[in-house]
């Protein structure tokens, strides 16, 4: 079942955040950004939270600011459910065009993203630090009512 984030989530997200990422977000954090009027997400849950979806909304346009699934939830359609959730609320509310960074050696987010009309639009070199190298962001944006 997808539900919208709430602050009463955050415990969760920083949960799944850390499992997912080498630097995690904390709690704290997400009580910040959810209690902001831009930000705003969905998450898949059965008994609990399995992955979600944080953005932020400014004017026209968002931004997916963090996407994680568990692991073991994965290859399940749970993060294509989140993306269709985004690209649906985009329409509901007349976004123009919704953008994301991702790692250029994350390939499965990649796919998923290409399969859901994101397409590459540039590259940050050597954006995402890991522990003993660089990696670049590749930045995709989709097209809902304007152009990329």
């Amino acid at each position: 079942m997808l539900i919208e984030l709430s602050t009463d989530d955050v415990e969760s997200l920083e949960k799944i955040h850390g499992s997912c990422f080498d630097e995690s977000w904390s709690a704290k954090s997400f009580r910040e950004m959810l209690s902001s009027d831009v930000f705003f997400g969905f998450a898949h849950k059965d008994k609990t939270i399995n992955g979600f979806v944080l953005c932020k909304m400014v004017c026209n346009e968002i931004e997916i600011i963090t996407f994680c699934v568990l692991q073991e939830f994965r290859n399940q359609g749970i993060g294509k459910a989140l993306i269709d959730q985004i690209d649906h609320y985009a329409e509901r509310h007349l976004v123009g065009k919704i953008f994301l960074e991702v790692a250029e050696d994350n390939v499965v987010a990649r796919k998923i993203y290409e399969s859901r009309g994101y397409e590459e639009i540039s590259r940050r070199k050597e954006y995402y630090q890991r522990k003993s190298y660089y990696q670049n962001a590749i930045i995709m944006c989709k097209n809902i009512f304007m152009d990329c």
